[in-house]
């Protein structure tokens, strides 16, 4: 098995399974301005680094294992950022005298305290193919045998740090100035893989309405509905043919759950929806071509 190299995947593959449509990938450079992240060579602009991960990659094309610095294939020579790491020994200042403890610290960040470590439920059934959700690892669930064991998950239980150029991890002190090399930083802590998470309590959950629009072609109703990191294992949206049942859980804590009775008839087989970073895009197929003058019927 090889690890794809492409921007924005990452997964590990098999040469003999490798098709021309195998890698959806990013063929640009990561772009971070201003508080925004995105990729060089499409338009999506997000804040956070979780929702910048998630912008699904604008080319297909095969996956590739060429590494992407010839001269240091696949290593980040993390010891060139050795003015962030942890002194082993106390400094000494010119004229060899110990600095104080106060400066000597002073060049390393000091780490967060990490959140509490999430864990899938015991029992939990997870669907083949699914990406491990910690930061930092790239695996996919085949089996409970082969992916649910103790420490088989090296990845990072902190957040993404940018900061004057630099890029590491809140949880440990490496830091490199260049993306690739970042992602190349390896976890700092060992445990279980992660893919589905801890599943919350309805009554946890904040209801709330999210924004939507629309636009239609002859034989189609394109529906947007905004709203950021939805929970793809918990949310669902269902068709039937004169309306379409939504729950999205979102952001954590917040659920979406509406029933819109459509303005005209629809196939629900072959209406289609895909979970996005920020929004569901909902592919509503119309029975009969023609325009719709409103999303939502106006018969009560």
């Amino acid at each position: 098995m090889h690890t794809c190299t492409r921007g924005g995947c990452g997964r590990e593959f098999d040469e003999a399974a490798n098709d021309a449509m195998a890698c959806q990938y990013h063929p640009g450079k990561p772009v971070f301005h201003e508080g925004l992240k995105g990729w060089s060579c499409c338009k999506p602009r997000v804040h956070s680094f979780d929702e910048f991960m998630e912008i699904q990659g604008c080319q297909l094309g095969p996956h590739s294992h060429e590494p992407k610095h010839k001269e240091d294939p696949f290593k980040a020579d993390l010891t060139k950022y050795a003015d962030v790491l942890p002194a082993s020994s106390p400094q000494t200042d010119a004229s060899g005298q110990g600095a104080p403890a106060a400066a000597a610290s002073a060049a390393v960040p000091k780490a967060e305290e990490p959140a509490p470590i999430d864990e899938d439920p015991e029992g939990v059934v997870v669907a083949p193919g699914t990406k491990c959700k910690r930061n930092g690892c790239t695996a996919v669930y085949e089996s409970e045998e082969k992916s649910h064991q103790p420490d088989q998950c090296q990845f990072h239980p902190g957040a993404a740090v940018f900061h004057e150029g630099t890029k590491g991890w809140s949880c440990c002190a490496p830091r490199a100035t260049d993306f690739d090399e970042f992602m190349q930083i390896k976890g700092c802590t060992r445990g279980r893989h992660l893919f589905v998470g801890t599943q919350q309590e309805a009554s946890s959950l904040q209801q709330n309405k999210c924004r939507n629009d629309f636009y239609q072609t002859p034989g189609a109703v394109i529906v947007s509905v905004y709203a950021k990191k939805i929970d793809r294992n918990q949310s669902s949206i269902s068709f039937s043919s004169d309306s379409m049942h939504l729950h999205l859980v979102y952001e954590g804590n917040k659920v979406y759950d509406d029933e819109i009775k459509l303005n005209a008839p629809v196939d629900p087989d072959a209406s289609s929806f895909e979970l996005l970073s920020t929004k569901a895009e909902i592919k509503l197929v119309k029975k009969t071509s023609g325009p719709w003058s409103a999303l939502e019927s106006a018969a009560p």
